[in-house]
């Protein structure tokens, strides 16, 4: 019976492990210049995280996104030295030599804002229909009927920990280094950073469509 119990729990919790882990991203504002009134096709794209995994995932799927646009991208990773901003007394000037060297009409900065954790429980019980006649469902067979309502007696539910990551993207003229364009998104539970990286740039690559700064 205890097999029974176990099997149909952990068959529950891996189908919602599948779902919940799989990062949802949303944009949840934009602001954009009322003085911006042109496309960039050369963009200096800056992942200003500490972990340089995230930071390459990022830079990378910028660039392979932004090149179906015809818009080419300059990633920090292959300017700056990894251990570029950890300098005490980084100037703007010294960033902004190495950005204008690569010929870049735009610079964009992501940066993480906030982590989010907030806990949930997640109830057990029956899944599935309360009733089913005779020849139907799970009432077919008296096993198939004890498996089900049998297993599902023991789930009693467990707690989730969600953790939603809040991100900041920036858009700065290179000439002028005004901002242009801002962005804030959330994304909840990513495991994964190549999902992750390709969920966020596609949802920020619209945004700056939509907002014609880009192709």
């Amino acid at each position: 019976m205890k097999n029974i119990q176990h099997k149909v729990f952990f068959a529950g919790l891996l189908a919602w492990l599948f779902f919940a882990c799989s990062p949802r991203t949303v944009v949840t504002g934009t602001w954009k210049s009322p003085e911006a009134d042109r496309m960039y096709e050369r963009v200096f794209v800056a992942a200003l995280v500490d972990d340089l995994r995230l930071r390459s995932e990022v830079e990378q799927e910028f660039a392979t996104r932004f090149a179906n646009r015809d818009v080419e991208t300059v990633k920090s990773l292959n300017s700056i030295q990894p251990d570029f901003f950890d300098e005490e007394e980084l100037s703007q000037e010294k960033l902004l030599a190495v950005v204008r060297q690569t010929g870049s009409e735009a610079i964009m900065t992501v940066r993480l804002l906030d982590i989010n954790e907030e806990e949930r429980f997640v109830p057990g019980g029956v899944m599935g229909p309360r009733f089913a006649p005779m020849g139907f469902g799970h009432y077919g067979t008296f096993g198939g009927y004890w498996n089900h309502w049998y297993g599902n007696a023991w789930n009693t539910g467990y707690v989730s920990v969600d953790k939603t990551y809040v991100l900041e993207t920036n858009l700065y003229d290179a000439e002028s280094l005004a901002l242009v364009y801002s962005a804030q998104s959330e994304t909840l539970n990513p495991s994964d950073m190549q999902e992750f990286a390709e969920v966020y740039v596609d949802k920020l690559k619209a945004s700056l469509r939509e907002e014609g700064l880009i192709q």
